[in-house]
């Protein structure tokens, strides 16, 4: 169930990368360029037309401008099931949700066609759809597969529907001849592309934009959507040997090696009502890809039939054990009437609260991390902050971050870019009529001769004054598609102001992180977030149009940064799901206001 997995790499991203960054304190309740980030009830800002449904304890409000999201009450979450204490012992265990078992009335042409609902920790997410169906061409027979998921969340009570597909054409030996991707990204857009096999090589075309995407190596004996089920009886496993096959991960465009043993025999009840069954139990892991690896897949299969029954892995972007069970297409596809709420999952706590930390100086932060392998590459260092004084035995370590307003006289100068800083590209696409619009407009007052730093504030205070509302529905769309919808989360804002400053000639690229975001009860936030850097007085200085402070302060922690340079991918974003994985605690050691 590897690209599932994978599949939830690119929703994450709108539900990971969207936190809009605290004001700079205190914040002018009727400033109407300001975004409020404070707690609901006492001490919150007026909402017109009486009490901010969005106002409860320990829940964080985030509106432009004073305006809700939403006029609709965030859903209600569902109560979570208590969870056995080793989920993988035999046991009549309750099934995440009460869905009915599977039935198995295939078309003529169907090889298979498995519906299955998903939850997080009991609680619904959507469903998957994988399945594939025999055509003729050429006198071949061929096998479509296609693999789509469905699900609902919500962020800030802001309910988002996302989805994605892959696909592959494979012939009855399971020789994969052409793969397809598509996946939500933003208003109106998708990431599409495709790719023929053509030896051992697939040739990568995109949709629209993301035409000439990158070719890759493509081995022998890749496992696409067909043949991935088929996998558990083929492989002829005993308990305790393992199988490794290569596999196409299409919405990061790469082959990865992807290793299966099976585990176990057990006894499962999987749905309420229904005698255990005799089930083999399989772990798959991946190998790392830039030092990130998915957490392992544990599935059920039928012991006779060897069909996939249940899925299960851990994914820290969603708070806890996702689980895909097999039940029928009507039961799957339910509408989810409580949709996770991810801010409460995906944001790390702080020790204490920091009064005006966006407008200080400097804090030096104490990182535990024992989850991770190497710890102390969580996180970036550069310029503006510096990994100090790393305990390998606890996996420890001091992260100093400096605020960074502009060009530092005497600074030490950095290499200039190479031409990936400044070229058009997919995500940041800024040969484009309106994106150039925009930045001329941002720069109009300038004096001739302006600097690239004056230019980029300019661009900065723009898109924070035009951007009409912060809207989660986008994973990660486009610069040009930005543009013309100026609408959008913290991605949005970045894509958009690092396109406009490469259309006036200043080099730029996107920054991942995390930013400080209070909280009702004294104990603040660091949110997953986007900002954006530029090259100007032969330095890299950081902005954030979200906030639009003409720089940022220490409340900004950099994870990594991107150029997006020939990339059609969500690949730029796993250094935050390593993050998310390595679940660290944050505290303050230091601050300097």
């Amino acid at each position: 169930m590897r690209a599932v997995a994978f599949g939830l790499l690119a929703f994450t991203v709108s539900a990971t990368l969207c936190a809009p960054g605290a004001p700079a304190q205190p914040t002018k309740p009727n400033d109407p360029n300001k975004l409020i980030i404070k707690p609901g009830g006492s001490g919150a800002v007026p909402v017109p037309g009486g009490a901010d449904p969005l106002a409860k304890p320990g829940f964080i409000v985030i509106r432009p401008n004073g305006k809700l999201p939403s006029a609709q009450e965030p859903p209600t979450p569902e109560p979570v099931p208590k969870r056995p204490q080793n989920p993988l012992e035999t046991q009549p265990a309750r099934p995440a949700l009460d869905v009915p078992p599977p039935t198995d009335k295939l078309d003529a042409d169907t090889a298979f066609d498995y519906w299955f609902a998903a939850s997080v920790e009991g609680q619904r997410l959507g469903y998957v759809q994988w399945g594939a169906k025999r055509t003729k061409k050429n006198d071949r027979v061929l096998l479509v597969g296609i693999k789509y998921q469905n699900f609902t969340l919500a962020r800030f009570g802001q309910v988002v529907n996302q989805w994605g597909e892959e696909s592959t054409v494979e012939l009855e030996d399971g020789s994969v001849l052409v793969t397809g991707v598509r996946q939500g990204i933003g208003k109106d857009q998708a990431l599409v592309l495709s790719g023929m096999v053509e030896g051992n090589t697939l040739k990568v075309t995109g949709g629209g934009a993301a035409k000439g995407a990158t070719d890759k190596p493509f081995p022998e004996g890749v496992v696409g959507v067909v043949r991935e089920p088929a996998l558990f009886k083929t492989a002829a496993l005993k308990i305790g040997e393992s199988y490794s096959y290569p596999a196409y991960v299409g919405v990061l465009n790469v082959v990865v090696k992807m290793t299966m043993t099976l585990e176990a025999e057990e006894a499962l009840t999987l749905w309420q009502k229904e005698q255990p069954r005799k089930l083999l139990r399989y772990i798959t892991k991946m190998e790392p890809i830039d030092g990130f690896k998915l957490p392992p897949a544990y599935t059920w299969v039928d012991a006779a039939t060897f069909e996939p029954l249940k899925m299960e892995f851990d994914f820290p972007g969603f708070g806890g054990k996702v689980t895909f069970l097999r039940t029928t297409k009507a039961a799957a596809t339910v509408p989810v009437a409580r949709p996770v709420e991810l801010f409460n999952v995906q944001s790390i706590r702080l020790d204490r609260e920091i009064a005006g930390i966006h407008g200080g100086r400097s804090v030096v932060y104490t990182v535990s991390a024992p989850k991770d392998d190497d710890p102390k590459t969580l996180f970036a260092s550069d310029a503006r902050q510096e990994v100090k004084n790393f305990d390998p035995v606890a996996k420890t370590f001091e992260l100093h971050v400096r605020a960074a307003r502009g060009p530092l006289k005497g600074g030490a100068k950095q290499p200039a870019p190479g031409k990936e800083f400044t070229a058009s590209n997919y995500f940041l696409c800024w040969d484009d009529d309106r994106v150039k619009a925009h930045a001329a407009a941002a720069v109009k007052g300038l004096p001739f001769g302006a600097s690239d730093w004056d230019k980029a504030a300019a661009v900065e205070k723009w898109v924070k004054a035009n951007m009409r509302a912060f809207e989660f529905s986008q994973a990660m769309a486009t610069a040009d598609n930005v543009a013309k919808t100026l609408n959008g989360d913290c991605t949005e804002y970045a894509m958009l102001s690092a396109a406009m400053c490469r259309s006036l000639g200043v080099p730029s690229r996107t920054v991942l992180g995390l930013v400080y975001a209070p909280a009702r009860d004294g104990k603040p936030f660091l949110a997953y977030h986007m900002w954006f850097e530029v090259y100007a007085g032969e330095q890299w200085l950081p902005l954030d149009a979200t906030l639009g402070l003409g720089g940022v302060g220490p409340g900004h922690v950099k994870i990594a940064d991107h150029s997006w340079h020939d990339e059609k991918t969500f690949a730029p974003l796993l250094p935050v799901l390593r993050t998310l994985s390595a679940k660290p605690a944050v505290s303050v050691a230091k601050w300097e206001p």
